[in-house]
């Protein structure tokens, strides 16, 4: 997987055919200027996790399980715009990526579109409240899928989200993370959809445990 402005995932020639796609008839097309704000907006410094790597991960994801969702191209608009608007530990990032997108979107995305893609961001909270939208459960794997990456991958991506949050103690911070992590361990299933259940579900819960056993040591030493 390759990242960057010129990656293979993230470049500019797969977006603007996922925009052109979803244009209304007559509507004008700034594909280019969007994914250059998209650009801009995943390589802001207070990114380490949120970034552009992990929307190319999200992608990639996205790309084995896309002929299973109803409506493939929202589910990938909600990929590259859910993280858009990133602040670490705000509540109303979503909601704020949701406004972007909304601005971005109208009067050249039908409203049909336009209400799926909003729900699916909204999703991403992972605050375990009803998926209302068809696909979404998907999303909400995609998401997450990283829980189940292999271990090394994994323990780099907790670092970067560690860095994003400087401003609060190790205990704090992995009191937080626990309770998140914790509540995800709770469900019956870690994943929603049949297809991550059988492919990621044994691997994202093995990740955990040993995390947790991580965590544990780095807090105990002196």
């Amino acid at each position: 997987m390759t990242t960057g402005a010129g990656g293979e995932i993230s470049a500019f020639d797969r977006f603007q055919a996922l925009w052109q796609r979803c244009l209304v008839e007559d509507a004008r097309d700034d594909s280019s200027s969007i994914h250059q704000r998209l650009l801009m907006a995943y390589a802001e410094p207070q990114r380490f996790y949120h970034n552009l790597t992990h929307i190319d991960h999200c992608l990639g994801v996205f790309d084995e399980v896309k002929s299973l969702l109803s409506n493939p191209d929202a589910v990938e608009l909600a990929i590259w715009t859910h993280d858009v608007i990133y602040q670490p530990g705000a509540r109303d990032n979503e909601a704020l990526s949701v406004e972007w997108y909304l601005d971005i979107a109208a009067d050249v995305h039908d409203s049909d579109l336009v209400q799926l893609v909003s729900q699916h961001i909204i999703a991403t909270l992972h605050d375990d409240r009803p998926l209302d939208a068809e696909d979404s459960g998907y999303l909400v794997d995609i998401d997450l899928s990283s829980f189940a990456m292999p271990w090394d991958d994994f323990l780099r991506d907790s670092r970067n989200l560690r860095r994003e949050n400087p401003q609060i103690t190790d205990q704090e911070y992995y009191h937080n993370q626990g309770k998140f992590q914790k509540l995800l361990l709770s469900r019956h299933r870690f994943y929603h959809s049949d297809y991550f259940y059988q492919h990621y579900e044994q691997r994202a819960r093995d990740n955990l445990a040993r995390y947790f056993e991580y965590i544990r040591k780095a807090l105990d030493s002196p």
